[in-house]
């Protein structure tokens, strides 16, 4: 079925009746990485974070044990898809966005039996009233796609790259990162100033442990729900953001609902570009992304589970040498565990450098480093991790 769909939708992006209206596009990262680190038991990702509880008796959380691997790794998701337009008349037009993630080294699907997983929506453009998207898209507090808002103009290193390095997630969070059954609206610009608002009517759902079912848009399924703005001028960019997870009674992963808020942006200053962000995260139920990703721990099996209080900050800064760009990033964040009543402090912190040579407009190399750490009071001992990516990136 997956193969059908995707030589139907190549077929179509390749047929001279379309030629005019649909583009083909896409994005190939592939290089190779070098990773040591020592996590907390449960952490790692993006999808094999786990929950942890204490053992009986403890009051600790275990670690994995060193890990050194070489592997090939990338320092972003390689995606692909296709994008239609047709205009209407003079002031609308209507536009499909099908995007898919992939890893280049087996060239698997970046999410099982999901085709278009980075975004599949259709979208009604007006250059009087702006723009209102409907399906599959990237939350807006996210750097992703053609939502998310907090990009590679709030931090040299967008949300982040690789595993640890740059970026704003790995101190902060990417809980809630896409949505079914998405609304986005954005408005026109004025005077660089541009809104945005997002809601969710979530899935149909089965929660694997009551065996308890829940429908779209029904109280018994998450609802995501966003606002914000950015400003653009001619030296600097700002966004601010705001979104609230209502947890559904059969899919609410953590009792109380969360709320997430983030600030960003970036001032041109010639020789090179500051950024900043600052993050605050309420019941956020788990913290960081790929190797940094954790859950908040709870003492027993079964307990009823709350998530984490936190505040993130991170700065960066890029300039041009030697005929690329330069980068660099630091994050801290510090957090509090509400499953646990003594013992419940997290701090964490991330550094991440970065070099990127241009061959061509659409081809470059890049080498990476990240370094991350972690002390927090209910795991047995602090994390230290480091990573080197070397790479090369195309875009078509």
């Amino acid at each position: 079925m997956k193969k059908s769909l995707l030589c139907a939708a190549v077929a179509l992006a390749c047929s001279p009746a379309f030629a005019a209206d649909v583009q083909l596009f896409g994005f190939f990262d592939q290089g190779i990485a070098f990773l040591n680190e020592n996590l907390a038991a449960g952490m790692g990702g993006p999808n094999s974070a786990t929950q942890q509880h204490f053992a009986d008796g403890a009051t600790k959380v275990g670690m994995q044990g060193r890990k050194n691997q070489v592997s090939l790794g990338t320092g972003n998701v390689s995606t692909w898809g296709i994008k239609l337009t047709e205009q209407l008349n003079d002031d609308v037009s209507v536009g499909i966005h099908l995007e898919n993630g992939y890893l280049p080294d087996s060239g698997e699907f970046y999410m099982d039996n999901v085709l278009f997983e980075r975004e599949s929506s259709i979208a009604i453009n007006s250059k009087t009233y702006g723009q209102i998207k409907f399906g599959r898209m990237p939350a807006m507090l996210t750097g992703s796609g053609t939502t998310g808002i907090f990009n590679s103009r709030v931090n040299p290193f967008g949300a982040g790259w690789g595993n640890m390095t740059g970026g704003w997630k790995f101190v902060g969070t990417l809980a809630t990162a896409r949505h079914n059954n998405m609304i986005n609206y954005k408005s026109p610009t004025f005077n660089g100033v541009t809104f945005h608002a997002q809601t969710s009517f979530g899935d149909d759902y089965t929660n694997k442990t009551t065996g308890k079912t829940g429908e779209e848009g029904s109280s018994k399924v998450n609802h995501y729900s966003a606002l914000g703005v950015t400003v653009q001028g001619d030296k600097y960019f700002l966004a601010a953001g705001v979104d609230y997870l209502k947890m559904g009674s059969v899919q609410g992963a953590v009792t109380d609902d969360s709320i997430k808020a983030i600030i960003g942006g970036h001032y041109d200053f010639g020789s090179f570009k500051g950024y900043a962000t600052v993050q605050y995260m309420d019941n956020i139920q788990y913290i960081g992304g790929y190797s940094t990703k954790e859950f908040a721990v709870v003492k027993n099996k079964g307990d009823t589970t709350k998530g984490f209080d936190a505040w993130a900050v991170a700065v960066g800064a890029d300039t041009k040498v030697g005929g690329g760009t330069a980068k660099f990033s630091v994050g801290y964040a510090q957090a509090e565990n509400q499953n646990l009543d003594d013992n419940k402090d997290l701090v964490r912190m991330n550094v991440g450098v970065g070099y990127i040579y241009p061959l061509s407009k659409r081809t470059s190399i890049y080498g990476i480093g990240g370094y991350f750490w972690e002390d927090a009071d209910y795991n047995e001992d602090k994390i230290y991790a480091s990573e080197v990516i070397v790479g090369l990136m195309h875009r078509f």
